[in-house]
């Protein structure tokens, strides 16, 4: 069997993703896997260095087979579907394959996945045209994010949505907030599947990290890509105000961080990849999601589940109460209410955070790979328990 991913991150991107983890599981299975990473383009030459120095070896030696992983390509192409003037054409969407260097049709065929069982799309932007193609039997679409509300998202990109929901034959949607617009797409055929924690990453304990300071002063930390969204002036602010604590953020900073990086206790480590992760949330006494309040900030994302699997109190600017349900997860909206979050959040007891541990069993990896295995039954992809 052979399923091919169409993605925005590279397989060896320095965070992981929730389709990084369901291929594996599909490794895990048995499965032959692809991996269409996210297309690079000229502009890169100008911004997103780190990106492009990861894609540029794979686009160069046409594809790469990763030693006990998928098969990876990533191809160049020279004009973006971007919500910018021209670029905002959907026939740079639908007809992609058209402006890559080379073919992508070409280079998938080399690798083997131009036909595959089941394709597994979650880069609507880059590859909507794969729903077209007559090589896949069956097609999942993972919604991830909610892309309208994407700064580099064109207005039309809800066209093509529409059109892969209503040719896939399941609908995958990790945020309640989408889950309704794709159910009138594809009734019947959206399922809710959020992300989820991989818990063995975390059940070991490790050294503390050499940039943390000595025990006995708190930090608080951050991991993940550090974009438009990401509230630098609200992290200053109550940085200046918690000298006493230190502020670590990894991740790689894809906007100005202004003020925060001028203070002494702010300290931006730049991205670290996922299996070295761990330590720095073990030895940490907060997590934070310092956010704006805006659309794009307002979803349970992977890495609050990591934080509650390290039993780390975690703060949020930018989450609405109704989102957060019943998340252990405090809300603070301004400087003034985030001081008090983090006053609380140092004061838990441990067996408040053990309680974020036994909440985040219920979603781990794990459990939503039983509920994939019954989609993937349904659609004839695997066997039947039964059989």
């Amino acid at each position: 069997m052979k399923v091919l991913f169409a993605e925005y991150l590279t397989w060896d991107a320095p965070f992981r993703v929730g389709s990084h983890y369901y291929a594996r599981h599909f490794l895990d299975l048995g499965w032959e896997v692809g991996w269409l990473g996210g297309e690079f383009h000229p502009q890169n030459l100008l911004g997103n260095r780190d990106a492009l120095g990861r894609k540029f070896p794979i686009w160069r030696h046409g594809g790469i087979q990763h030693e006990g992983g998928p098969w990876e390509y990533v191809p160049l192409k020279l004009a973006p579907y971007r919500n910018w003037g021209p670029l905002a054409s959907e026939v740079l969407a639908w007809k992609g394959y058209r402006w890559t260097i080379p073919s992508v049709r070409g280079m998938l065929a080399r690798g083997g996945f131009d036909r595959a069982d089941l394709l597994w799309l979650t880069n609507p932007q880059a590859y909507p045209w794969l729903i077209r193609e007559p090589g896949y039997d069956h097609v999942i679409y993972r919604v991830a994010d909610d892309l309208t509300v994407r700064p580099a998202a064109p207005p039309s990109i809800v066209h093509i949505e529409e059109e892969v929901a209503r040719r896939a034959d399941a609908v995958v949607v990790v945020h309640p907030s989408t889950f309704d617009r794709f159910q009138a797409w594809a009734p019947g055929r959206t399922h809710l599947l959020p992300n989820g924690v991989d818990l063995d990453r975390f059940a070991d304990s490790y050294p503390r990290p050499s940039e943390y300071p000595e025990p006995g002063r708190p930090v608080a930390v951050y991991v993940g890509s550090i974009l438009h969204y990401f509230d630098s002036e609200l992290l200053a602010e109550v940085a200046t105000r918690r000298p006493d604590v230190q502020f670590m953020l990894i991740g790689e900073a894809r906007v100005p961080l202004g003020r925060a990086t001028e203070l002494p206790n702010v300290c931006l480590l730049g991205p670290r990849m996922p299996e070295h992760v761990p330590p720095y949330l073990q030895h940490a006494q907060v997590g934070l999601l310092p956010f704006t309040q805006s659309p794009v900030a307002n979803v349970i994302s992977l890495k609050m589940y990591e934080y509650l699997a390290c039993g780390l109190p975690m703060i949020h600017s930018g989450l609405a109460p109704e989102t957060a349900e019943d998340m252990p997860v405090m809300l603070a909206y301004d400087a003034d209410a985030f001081c008090d979050a983090l006053d609380r959040a140092l004061a838990v007891t441990d067996e408040e955070r053990a309680s974020y541990r036994a909440y985040v069993e219920q979603h781990s990896w794990r459990a939503r790979y039983r509920t994939l295995d019954s989609l993937l039954q349904s659609l004839g992809l695997l066997p039947s328990q039964d059989n």
